[in-house]
């Protein structure tokens, strides 16, 4: 297995579905490019890949309720070859796709407000997060 890590923006909003056990799966597509700084001045994306990835279970929901087309996320998955066969021609095709273990915002280009998910046995419960851990104080003084 070869674990890789990609960044970059969505093309798309995801797109999740259900297989027939109920697992969700959602799909999406991550561009990654070069930035170049040009002569003048500008920035211009040079070296694009674009990466399918699919994310299952809880990630999967997170995925398609929070990320949205134009985002930029930071990927953490498993590269996998995908094969099939193009339905029209039949022409065998391949790509190498990315199994999502962990999916995030880019903190670099945006903000977000983070709800904690602690797992039990059965289901999840979602504990919301102090929007300031460092607002509170248990001192009269600083610690330094």
């Amino acid at each position: 297995m070869t674990t890789l890590t990609v960044t970059g923006n969505l093309t798309s909003d995801p797109e999740m579905k259900f297989i027939p056990s109920g697992k969700a799966v959602a799909s999406f597509t991550v561009a990654a490019s070069k930035s170049v700084k040009q002569a003048d001045g500008s920035w211009e994306n040079t070296d694009t890949t674009f990466w399918t990835v699919k994310a299952w279970g809880k990630t999967a929901e997170n995925v398609a309720e929070t990320l949205r087309k134009g985002m930029s996320v930071i990927v953490v998955g498993s590269a996998i070859q995908e094969n099939w066969e193009d339905k029209k021609t039949g022409e065998k095709k391949s790509r190498i796709a990315i199994t999502a273990f962990n999916v995030g915002v880019d903190l670099k280009r945006h903000s977000a407000s983070v709800t904690e998910i602690t797992r039990s046995d059965a289901q999840f419960a979602v504990k919301p997060i102090e929007a300031d851990p460092w607002s509170t104080s248990f001192h009269d003084t600083p610690p330094f």
